[in-house]
């Protein structure tokens, strides 16, 4: 399976979508900043520049029904986790 990209932020910057198998999926890209909501799990990411990324969504690769936010050592880097439904 290929990585793929995303709409980009406002500003130019690729969000990396990579397929790990079995409906997940990871997203990174570069962010100085993001937000994150939701009450017992994360209901939304939002980094810099969007694209804004909800549970309920569908960004081409399957409706969102989980968000996991990753670790990333990276300075100015963002990293989630993505369940789709299949």
């Amino acid at each position: 399976m290929a990585n793929f990209t995303i709409e980009s932020s406002r500003y130019g910057d690729k969000r990396t979508v990579t397929p790990n198998g079995h409906g997940l999926y990871t997203i990174e890209g570069k962010s100085h900043y993001y937000r994150v909501g939701g009450k017992e799990k994360v209901d939304y990411f939002d980094p810099e520049g969007g694209p804004f990324i909800s549970v309920g969504s569908d960004y081409g690769f399957g409706k969102i029904t989980e968000i996991v936010v990753e670790k990333d050592a990276r300075e100015n880097h963002f990293k989630i986790r993505v369940e789709v439904e299949q």
